[in-house]
């Protein structure tokens, strides 16, 4: 099945840039990864929406979460993180539960990009231990498999996202935020990462 997904999600792909603009490849792809979505089963990492360092305010603040120890979203976030919680549910895509770093600008990203599904801070979001990482990495398919058809939400920090198959690409030196991985728990590999713009979700292949 992930064979299969992986040559569909290329072949939209290929065949999109043989026929029109960038914006036909954009709908072509993003077509074929929330397809997946909506059938279930996958994870769906991501770093935390922008939040500038420095930052004294923040946008949105979730009830219960307070700046320390940590910066909050500023505007660009909050509309990155409404967005992908947007574009989830207008196309269908069922998440069973988002777990989060316990730092605000994780936790309104998650909360957010749930768009009403519950929202859990976990200790694995802003660990880096293997033992911790591999925990989660059970919990997370475990409750996958007892869900048919639905995702998780996986809301973290440029550290903790890669951990969990969201890689960087070409000159990115850190994983960005406003951006979402597929990642399937059966091999805990992304299989495609989607890119919020202000018009077009843009999907591109995880891996160059």
């Amino acid at each position: 099945m992930l064979r299969f997904l992986c040559a569909a999600f290329a072949a939209a792909i290929l065949a999109s840039c043989a026929t029109g603009p960038v914006v036909r490849e954009n709908e072509a792809a993003a077509s074929v990864a929330f397809e997946a979505l909506k059938r279930g089963g996958y994870a769906i990492v991501m770093r935390h929406a922008n939040s500038p360092g420095g930052q004294e305010g923040a946008v949105g603040l979730s009830e219960g979460c307070k700046l320390a120890p940590g910066r909050g979203l500023d505007a660009e976030g909050f509309f990155q993180a409404r967005a992908i919680g947007e574009i989830l549910k207008e196309n269908g895509v069922k998440v069973a539960r988002a777990y989060t770093s316990p730092m605000c600008r994780s936790w309104d990203t998650a909360a957010l990009a749930a768009a009403g599904a519950p929202v859990e801070p976990h200790p694995s979001q802003i660990s880096e231990k293997p033992a911790d990482v591999a925990a989660m990495k059970a919990k997370v398919a475990a409750e996958l498999a007892a869900n048919p058809g639905a995702n998780i939400i996986l809301s973290s920090h440029s550290n903790i996202a890669p951990l969990y198959g969201a890689t960087a690409r070409g000159r990115e030196e850190e994983v960005p935020s406003g951006v979402i991985w597929l990642v399937h728990p059966s091999d805990w590999q992304a299989i495609a990462r989607v890119d919020l713009l202000v018009r077009y979700p843009k999907v591109t292949p995880a891996v160059e």
